[in-house]
């Protein structure tokens, strides 16, 4: 009779559960709230509400939950979320009260509007509507979009589109985008558009879809607030700053330790970063991007308004102030390196360059040795470590110095000069010959005419790069082709070793070489 007894109220437990559960899913049947058609979703024993003791309080409340005792609440409260409106008609009469304690308590505070907008045009006076009712003292404003609201010819789509788009107009700070896990694919709504993402979904597990806030019960608790409340928890990777714009307990000591606080007045960018035309690092404010080896010229140090550390540029945009991405270095010492600024597609070895399996240069990663006077191809420049030093990958994926001593830009118009050794020349014209690899006035000796031979004895290049052979005689002769009739004994590019003797055609029309008094 015991066992029948147990049996029975067991029985009944069972279905007093999952009749609690389906009643607590069909709460929130066609609204956002998450996978109310899935009871397990649900759960009654309130172990949701207890974060861990480094995890944030955020609530979100409307004018359900009443008067609330702000002394407490602002004790155990580190964000909350206060509805504004339902739409345009039904503005919430506590929302003023509610704002107006937070800011008296400290608590940072958000607000948020359902949207019952159907049209584009509905969906631009409704955001009208919510900015001019809610506190300008707000961090950030939310558009909650819970329902299908949108009329005949126009998709949820096109009506949030115009909504954030009109909020857009009024106010530089962040907009977020309420929409529930079960309902994201559905609606199709452009998430891009805005600053962060809050999905509710009432489980042990996250949203499946990418968020930064996740509203995850209905039934918490927090002191000063009478009954169930709902209760949100940050992404990974998420900070609570970037909703309160707040970091007043972070220190300049603190933060140097992996920001720049005072001017480094040049960086050397480590990484690529991005720039941004308001010091607010958000999607709306980001203008262009710097690419790593680029060396940046610092007006001042500036913060954000959750207080990290910028670098602002003398043209008024900002970057990070981020060690991991940027280094202080000088305009004095980056003369001795090329940066991604100079733009090198290719390189002449002035001296012999080892090269080496990564960026950074180290003993292991030596590969191979490139003799002087070779040409190598650059895919792009990179930071290599150090305050000044920088490397080119080259196309065939190794790295070398991006040294201006050891190695030097090629001209844009190499092509239209000879590169090879060669031993003997037959003029093809009237040539000028110098005492010096540095062609101008000064140095310029003689005419050479043409049809004279000549004896080659090396392969230079002066220092912006363009090549000069070398004769028997110490003096120097321009590589220009169209300089010469034939040209024997070429040694390739590949190889020291001699080859067999190549007569080369002439061009048919004879290239001059611009003037370079200046060297």
């Amino acid at each position: 009779m015991k066992r029948l007894f147990l049996l029975s109220l067991a029985l009944v437990s069972i279905a007093i559960f999952g009749f609690t559960q389906n009643s607590q899913a069909k709460e929130y049947e066609n609204t956002a709230k998450p996978e109310s058609t899935v009871p397990w979703e649900y759960n009654g024993t309130k172990q949701l509400q207890t974060q861990s003791a480094n995890s944030p309080v955020i609530a979100d409340i409307s004018k359900w939950q009443g008067n609330i005792n702000w002394e407490k609440a602002s004790k155990a409260l580190d964000l909350v979320i206060i509805r504004t409106q339902d739409g345009i008609s039904n503005e919430d009469y506590m929302h003023r009260t509610y704002e107006h304690a937070a800011s008296k308590y400290n608590v940072p505070f958000g607000v948020y509007a359902f949207v019952r907008a159907g049209t584009p045009t509905e969906a631009r006076k409704e955001a009208r509507t919510f900015y001019n009712r809610a506190s300008k003292n707000t961090e950030f404003y939310v558009l909650d979009v819970e329902v299908k609201t949108n009329k005949k010819g126009h998709s949820m789509r096109s009506v949030v589109e115009a909504y954030v788009n009109e909020l857009n107009k009024h106010t530089s700070k962040k907009i977020g985008l309420y929409v529930a896990n079960h309902l994201y694919s559905s609606f199709n709504l452009k998430t891009s558009s805005f600053n962060f993402v809050w999905i509710p979904r009432y489980s042990s597990s996250a949203p499946q879809h990418n968020h930064q806030l996740w509203q995850y019960t209905s039934r918490g608790s927090v002191p000063g607030i009478s009954g169930n409340v709902d209760l949100n928890r940050l992404a990974d990777g998420t900070k609570l700053e970037y909703f309160t714009n707040k970091l007043s307990t972070v220190s300049n000591a603190k933060l140097a330790k992996k920001y720049y606080v005072a001017n480094p007045k040049y960086v050397l960018l480590k990484t690529n970063v991005n720039v941004y035309k308001k010091k607010d690092f958000i999607a709306k404010n980001k203008k262009s991007k710097l690419v790593q080896g680029t060396v940046v010229k610092v007006k001042k140090i500036t913060k954000s308004s959750a207080g990290i550390p910028h670098l602002q540029l003398p043209n008024g945009t900002f970057i990070t102030a981020n060690k991991a991405s940027v280094i202080k270095t000088s305009a004095t010492t980056t003369t001795k390196f090329y940066t991604a600024k100079d733009h090198v597609k290719k390189v002449i070895t002035l001296l012999p360059v080892t090269n080496y399996k990564h960026a950074t240069g180290s003993a292991v990663s030596k590969t191979k040795s490139t003799p002087a006077y070779k040409i190598v191809h650059v895919e792009k420049i990179v930071y290599g470590g150090g305050t000044t030093a920088t490397r080119f990958k080259t196309k065939d994926g190794h790295y070398i110095t991006a040294s201006k001593v050891r190695v030097i830009s090629g001209i844009k118009k190499l092509d239209n000069y000879y590169t090879k050794m060669i031993s003997n020349v037959e003029t093809a014209k009237d040539i000028h010959m110098y005492n010096s690899i540095k062609f101008s006035k000064a140095t310029k000796i003689e005419v050479i005419e043409a049809g004279t031979k000549l004896e080659v004895v090396g392969l230079v290049y002066n220092n912006i790069g363009y090549p000069r052979y070398k004769l028997s005689n110490g003096k120097y002769i321009s590589t220009v082709k169209g300089s010469f009739r034939t040209i024997k004994k070429v040694v390739s590019d590949e190889t020291t070793d001699s080859t067999e003797d190549n007569l080369l055609e002439e061009p048919t029309e004879f290239i001059e070489e611009p003037t370079e008094f200046d060297l």
